[in-house]
């Protein structure tokens, strides 16, 4: 598994972790405007099956003020295919920051 591309998105302390910024580079990520993202909860482009080790992951962060964590997520690509992605998650003052890595699961 190699890294293939990346972005950098900020998000709220909420449940449910809308999106406050996303860095332009997510369009060629996952094909969403980082504008379309601004006010949506993150766990809307989380691949279904992915959404409850998503949430835990994010409300230990929140609980125990974790300086970072990371997991294996897929995410629904605009286009509505899953992109396995390793992302980063940092608690930092009032908002989480994330950084994404989409990730080729293919390669050797």
């Amino acid at each position: 598994m190699f890294q293939v591309d990346s972005y950098i998105s900020f998000h709220d302390l909420s449940t449910e972790g809308r999106f406050l910024w996303a860095s332009p580079s997510i369009t060629d990520c996952l094909g969403y405007d980082p504008e379309e993202l601004v006010g949506k909860p993150s766990y809307s482009i989380i691949y279904p099956d992915d959404i409850p080790l998503t949430k835990v992951a994010h409300q230990e962060n929140l609980m125990n003020d974790l300086v970072a964590s990371q997991i294996v997520v897929r995410f629904i690509g605009k286009d509505g295919r899953p992109i396995a992605c390793v992302s980063n998650f940092s608690l930092c003052y009032d908002y989480i920051v994330n950084c994404t890595s989409l990730v080729d699961t293919t390669a050797s």
